[in-house]
């Protein structure tokens, strides 16, 4: 009896570790959960895009033409903020490296740090101001107007939150 009871509770602890979202089922990958973890934040990238763009398409009222020149502008114009975003992650990974293994910051360091962080920023400022003047041949001034003012009106908005 109490072996059966021990067994029963083995096979729904298992049955119920299985039963996960992400848990491995295929033999040869159980030593690379990392893969499907990346594999799963690839999928919500790629939700987090459509939704992106379905947004953007009705928030703007895009027309399929214009929907057709716009987004491919609109991803090189994020490929680009993103790589800025890169730049000030490294700039300020020396202040954190210091902070984490609490160090003294000299000024120079910080000065430095400070410096580049707002050269960078006014990149993406100069950068975000190019991409929405450059769009005057694909979208009319009210739909600039509405993706100018986009990035605040999503960020507010819970849907567009990352998980």
């Amino acid at each position: 009896m109490k072996k059966t009871t021990l067994l029963l509770i083995g096979i729904i602890l298992v049955s119920s570790v299985l039963a996960q979202p992400g848990a491995c089922r295929d033999p040869k990958m159980m030593h690379r959960p990392n893969k499907m973890a990346m594999m799963d934040r690839e999928h919500r990238g790629e939700n987090r895009e459509q939704m992106m763009v379905f947004r953007l398409t009705e928030h703007l009222e895009l027309t399929a033409e214009q929907a057709e020149k716009f987004f491919p502008v609109m991803r090189e114009h994020r490929a680009i903020m993103d790589k800025i975003d890169e730049e000030i992650f490294e700039a300020n990974k020396v202040l954190r490296d210091k902070i984490k293994d609490e160090k003294e910051i000299s000024d120079a360091e910080l000065n430095n740090v400070l410096t580049k962080v707002d050269i960078l920023r006014d990149k993406k400022s100069d950068a975000r101001k190019k991409f929405i003047y450059s769009l005057d041949e694909v979208l009319d001034n009210t739909q600039i107007a509405k993706l100018a003012m986009a990035p605040k009106h999503f960020k507010n908005d819970k849907m567009m939150k990352k998980g």
